[in-house]
């Protein structure tokens, strides 16, 4: 379960009890999240548990189990309040009949001081930040000029990541590059990639706004589209002709960096806000909210050992 047998989820308020944690990360661990509070002496006490959606839900095959490991979750924590976060509209509806449902977009709780402005001199045309993985479609890039792809990649997939990667022999590839860090790297590019057909809200579509870079965006269901302003993304075909015809118009004309990340930060100001509401209102005080809410990302051991709930 991670540093210090630590589960997956973020301890945001201990009094009352605050929890925020992505809906496969809780949902596939309730028992060890029930044994975990039993010892603590807060299982009974309850509390709330926020949960993200790490996928889109907008489809049934994802929904349906989801639905149905949260009703089990309401049973063995009846003392507990259950909140989940939406990033579309449309997964309001999937989870309004089990759960509390609020629309508050994941981007929106992406620290912008990670983030520099990007400069106006680029070393690349398009950088894609994306795990090798088939659902990222990597080979949509095939054909766009000085490209940065940055990802790893499963070793279940190691054929994959190998077919892959010869679509791409002038490509600078990095495989890892420290969360800290970057929105450094992120910056040296014109525009970002967005390839997927479906996901989740995909923060790394958030990190591009922050960095002030725009994005050559996929028809694609998850919700990331939502806070990304029109004028800083170009919807385009599923197809590399398509991809690579984008991303020289963005090299041809560029997008004034402030204007993104200004536009950005103001479409996600109600989501920020909506959360900090109701979590002050559950606390009864401001209770400070980290980036990513502190989920899925990485913290120092203290942190961890301040806002994790042991095993």
């Amino acid at each position: 379960m991670g540093f210090y047998n630590i589960l997956p989820a973020y301890v945001l308020n201990r009094s009352p009890m605050i929890v925020v944690a992505f809906d496969t990360d809780f949902l596939h661990n309730l028992d060890a999240f029930r044994k975990a509070l039993q010892k603590s002496g807060d299982l009974d006490k309850g509390g709330t548990i926020i949960l993200q959606l790490g996928w889109t839900h907008e489809i049934p095959e994802v929904a349906g189990p989801d639905k149905a490991l949260l009703k089990t979750a309401r049973e063995k924590f009846p003392a507990w309040r259950f909140i989940v976060l939406a990033n579309t509209p449309a997964e309001l509806e999937v989870f309004k009949d089990v759960a509390e449902c609020f629309f508050i977009h994941q981007n929106a709780f992406l620290d912008p001081a990670r983030y520099p402005l990007a400069k106006r001199s680029r070393r690349f045309d398009a950088v894609y930040v994306a795990r090798i993985t088939p659902f990222k479609r990597h080979y949509l890039a095939s054909q766009v000029e000085n490209l940065l792809l940055i990802g790893d990649h499963s070793p279940r997939e190691e054929q994959f990541f190998n077919d892959t990667m010869k679509l791409f022999p002038d490509a600078r590839y990095i495989r890892k590059v420290n969360s800290w860090f970057i929105g450094g790297k992120i910056r040296e590019a014109c525009c970002g990639l967005a390839l997927s057909a479906a996901e989740g809200a995909m923060f790394v579509s958030g990190e591009y706004m922050l960095c002030g870079i725009p994005a050559v965006n996929t028809r694609n269901i998850g919700g990331r589209d939502i806070l990304m302003p029109e004028f800083a993304m170009r919807h385009v075909e599923d197809t590399p002709e398509s991809v690579a015809a984008n991303v020289r118009y963005f090299v041809d004309n560029p997008v004034e960096p402030s204007a993104i990340r200004e536009a950005f930060l103001k479409a996600a100001a109600p989501h920020k806000a909506r959360l900090q509401d109701l979590v002050n209102s559950i606390a009864g005080r401001h209770v400070p909210l980290p980036h990513k809410l502190g989920v899925r990302c990485r913290l120092l051991p203290h942190q961890k050992l301040l806002h994790g709930i042991r095993g």
